[in-house]
């Protein structure tokens, strides 16, 4: 997804940098207590960038004070981590918290017994919080339902860890506070360390009952699991009150006890403890009243005083008036409760004042709906019902100068009004250009490509963002122009499929090398590279994505989506070593294989990064298949397990895919059980629209690890594989509970291509009896086809057991059915060739039977324009059926004339099938 908050982002960087020059002087002069003071300044008043730079500089001088130089890498943490927490930038607040892990890991190693680790481990698991608010913000950036769940498992697998990691740092920090004596005067040196120590103490307490409120948001209103969490952290805040109710932590405390009795519906008591806490003077309280004052307005709302609350909405806006305020989480919350209650007051307005009101609603929705914040999609909602799009007035953006097209067409693209906002936009354009203002411009153009991207509008998207991105390289907003140009191109492949896609592809690969050399240091640059690495590898050019993937810098937010995709064009490069023979080579790459991926998700785990983190189980996934390839289920097993009880009840594809790897394994490893439980889990987690496609992608990789112990010799692990494949087949298809039908028609197939006709005939019969009657299988789409197939895969399982008679009585009924059924005739031919094999009397005449019937099939699918799979197949079987018949010169000549016509034959099996059939005739 391309994303329009970066532009903020590099404004706001060059405007500090050129803040910046004023400090250097004092530098060599500092000593550790006025460098952190400088510091905290900075860090309070928003400059996070100033005061990197400034701690980067101070520890780089010869006199750099020594408590800093070990302490600066806790201070730029908590720097990056503060930075992430108000940056609207959801791909820039991933790559600040992953940054700040860094340094803050750093310090915690080096400095194991420092006063500030303690504290450090504090802010580590204030980091967890973080990730876990980022998670459920990119909830709201979907509308995939199944991503939506994703994100929010991954969120409270967050808030899980950081719950632990506040329980770890307490416990260090009560004996660090432990050490010290009850009273200490104040000229004793001690003294700071232990209020320190003591804050840091009563901080990891607070956070760690706020973190059991923040997962309690993850669940639905009402739902246990949200009351139990709610209950959970009520206890903590009021046993945390009693205990420091003069302190900052227990006043904190105080306040989040009143959120919860507001969740929970006692109203009266919330607003008690917030005017309680806004009744404080000491200055020291203003920026948690801040908070205060904002949730006394949500209860205000909530008793449906809506004209008290929409006035306390306007005096907190009024006092707290810095755009950082109104940026900041409870601004904007603030501003979302101002709109609520005025549509509140609305049917009691009156009609002047109703319009007056409505314009006011769409002013604030519209500053909301600019910025990512967990009010964002309700609105975007409300936006949309009270502000509704409407015709633009040409005479009316005519008027309009750029300042107030490019202001209103932004406003337009956040709430999604497409054409509203390419009109103003256009206007914001024409005016810079009269102006010959290029920075305008470029910033108007900018706007109008992302609208047009976002309409699916992607090759004139293309066309302006190409343009900025090649004739300004160097502007602020050239290389976000050059990420669109390419997310244009790639959704223009995907869409438009059936125009020239060579010539996209071609396109596409130019522009990301342009946009990879062009900023060899920036996040599009890497994005460039990744593009070009799953392009070479999807087209199977694994040396080229190889070096694609190798080059995305190691600070970039993509390096471990990187590595994870090297490990996997590592492996594919050995399989395409491997069929061409070089046995040795493909080893070696297997090796590479196995060791980037172990090392990306060693990274991953080492970080925290949750393990229902969807790019964490890919990872795990990518080296759980290699393992079941290369036939070390064991150690797919050991990797697999403690990942697939963390997902809980989560679903969707990664987990399926994790699930299906587990399944493998345990049948690998002969553990029908737990296959059995991998069973039913998968459809659980599979869902009801692609659980076909799961029993048959999983179908596949059986069959390929049987194929490939048969390759390699191993009759043993063979043997063993298929008894414990057929031993889980029989255990599913015996249960009495859970089955559906696509469990059991997967069962019944696979117990066919094992080779177990009579075993596969029991579980068609019952899938007929159990759902032939049943009302709501039938009225569901598709169930005839269903039917269908079932009825045919009996035929086969019939035949198999050389029930011919069954068998011909079956395929008659379908035929009748189904005349025109190329499938009913396939098992016409294929039952007429086992009776041809079991016919030693009348051998002749009924190989001619089976070979007219798919000579018959051969005709009638070669009048087809493209050329089926089938088509090839049936005149395969008809070559056979001649040689079989004592005709081997016309089974050559008819495969010859085939295979000179055609010479793939379809694909590479049906190749491999047609010259394994002229070797025998040889």
């Amino acid at each position: 997804m391309v994303g329009r908050s970066g532009r903020l982002g590099v404004a706001v960087a060059v405007t500090l940098a050129g803040v910046g020059g004023g400090f250097g002087a004092a530098r060599g002069a500092e000593d550790a207590r006025t460098a952190s003071a400088f510091v905290r300044g900075l860090r309070e008043r928003g400059y996070y960038d100033l005061a990197a730079e400034y701690l980067e500089q101070v520890r780089k001088q010869p006199d750099a004070p020594p408590e800093l130089l070990a302490t600066a890498d806790y201070e730029l943490g908590r720097l990056l981590l503060e930075e992430a927490s108000k940056t609207g930038d959801l791909v820039r607040r991933k790559d600040l918290l992953d940054e700040a892990r860094v340094k803050l890991d750093k310090f915690t190693k080096a400095n194991p017994g420092h006063p500030r680790t303690p504290e450090a481990l504090v802010e580590l698991a204030r980091l967890l919080v973080e990730r876990g608010h980022l998670a459920m913000l990119q909830v709201d950036e979907t509308e995939v339902k199944a991503e939506q769940e994703s994100k929010k498992v991954e969120a409270r697998g967050s808030f899980d860890q950081a719950r632990v990691a506040y329980e770890a740092a307490e416990t260090r920090l009560k004996a660090a506070f432990a050490k010290y004596p009850l009273f200490l005067p104040d000229n004793d040196p001690r003294k700071d360390e232990k209020e320190r120590s003591h804050n840091a103490l009563m901080q990891a307490q607070l956070q760690k009952a706020v973190v059991d409120y923040e997962q309690g948001q993850t669940f639905p209103l009402n739902s246990k699991e949200r009351t139990d969490l709610m209950s959970k952290g009520l206890a903590q805040f009021e046993d945390l009150y009693k205990k420091y109710r003069t302190q900052m932590a227990g006043l904190t405390a105080r306040m989040w006890q009143a959120k919860c009795y507001e969740e929970r519906g006692d109203l009266g008591p919330a607003i008690g403890i917030y005017n309680e806490l806004m009744e404080h003077t000491a200055p020291q309280l203003r920026a948690l009243q801040r908070y205060v004052g904002y949730f006394r307005i949500i209860v205000l709302g909530k008793r449906k005083e809506y004209a008290l609350a929409a006035d306390e909405s306007v005096r907190w806006l009024e006092a707290h008036n810095s755009v950082e305020a109104k940026r900041s989480k409870e601004g904007l919350g603030v501003q979302l409760e101002l709109a609520k209650n005025i549509i509140a007051q609305l049917p009691d307005a009156k009609s002047s004042e109703r319009t007056v009101a409505i314009k006011r609603v769409g002013d604030v929705l519209g500053n909301i709906v600019r910025y990512s914040s967990p009010f964002k999609a309700e609105a975007i909602a409300l936006l949309k019902k009270y502000k509704p799009s409407a015709a633009v007035r040409a005479e009316d953006v005519a008027r309009m100068n750029y300042e107030d097209a490019l202001s209103q067409g932004e406003q337009a693209l956040a709430s999604q009004e497409w054409e509203r906002a390419e009109a103003l936009l256009r206007q914001a354009v024409r005016r810079a250009e009269a102006a010959r203002n290029i920075d305008q411009l470029n910033t108007a153009r900018y706007d109008l490509a992302f609208c047009y991207y976002m309409s699916k509008r992607y090759y004139e998207a293309l066309v302006l963002a190409e343009h900025l991105a090649r004739r300004y390289p160097k502007a602020g907003l050239a290389a976000k122009a050059a990420e669109i140009g390419m997310a244009s191109l790639g959704e223009a492949y995907n869409v438009y499929t059936q125009v020239d896609r060579t010539a996209d592809l071609n396109n596409l690969i130019e522009l990301a090398l342009y946009t990879a050399e062009t900023y060899p240091d920036h996040e599009q640059g890497d994005t460039a590279r990744m593009l070009l690495g799953q392009i070479y590898h999807g087209t199977g050019r694994y040396p080229q994505a190889v070096e694609a993937f190798s080059a995305v810098r190691v600070k970039s937010s993509k390096y471990l989506d990187a590595r994870t995709r090297l490990g996997a064009t590592f492996w594919e490069q050995s399989q395409a070593l491997r069929r061409s023979g070089k046995t040795a080579e493909a080893d070696a790459e297997v090796a590479k294989a196995v060791e980037t991926l172990t090392a990306a998700l060693k990274t991953r785990q080492d970080a925290n990064t949750p393990a229902t983190d969807p790019a964490l189980l890919a990872n795990a996934g990518d080296l759980a298949d290699i393992y079941l390839e290369t036939g070390k289920s064991d150690l797919a097993l050991k990797l697999l397990e403690p990942l697939s009880k963390a997902q809980g009840n989560s679903t969707g594809a990664v987990v399926a895919r994790l699930t299906a790897g587990m399944l493998r394994a345990h049948i690998a490893v002969n553990q029908v059980d737990q296959a059995i439980a991998d069973m039913a889990a998968l459809e659980k987690v599979g869902g009801e629209g692609n659980r076909t496609q799961l029993y048959f992608g999983l179908g596949k990789a059986l069959e390929k690890e049987m194929e490939t112990l048969q390759k390699k010799g191993d009759s043993a692990g063979l043997n063993r594989t298929k008894t414990a494949y057929l031993k889980f087949l029989t255990a599913l298809a015996a249960s009495k509970s859970g089955q559906t039908y696509d469990s059991l028609q997967w069962a019944g197939e696979n117990m066919l291509a094992l080779d177990k006709p009579a075993d596969a005939e029991a579980v068609f019969a019952r899938i007929l009896k159990m759902f032939e009657t049943d009302t709501k299988f039938q009225n569901a789409p598709g169930a005839a086809d269903r039917v269908f197939r079932t009825r045919l895969k009996l035929s086969g399982a019939y035949r198999g057991a050389g029930k011919f008679g069954e068998a011909e009585s079956l395929i008659a009924q379908l035929l009748q059915e189904n005349p025109k059924a190329i499938e009913v005739m396939m098992e016409k031919g294929m039952l007429l060739e086992d009776q041809a094999a079991a016919n030693s009397k009348n051998a002749g005449t009924a190989w001619t039977a089976a070979y007219t019937q798919w000579r018959s099939i051969a005709d009638r699918l070669g009048k087809m324009r493209v050329k089926p799979v089938e088509y090839y197949d049936a005149w395969y079987h008809a070559a056979f059926c001649l040689n079989k018949g004592g005709k081997p010169t016309a089974a050559k000549q008819t495969l010859a004339l085939v295979m000179r016509l055609s010479p793939r034959v379809g694909n590479p099996e049906m190749k491999k099938k047609y010259d394994a059939l002229l070797a025998q005739m040889k």
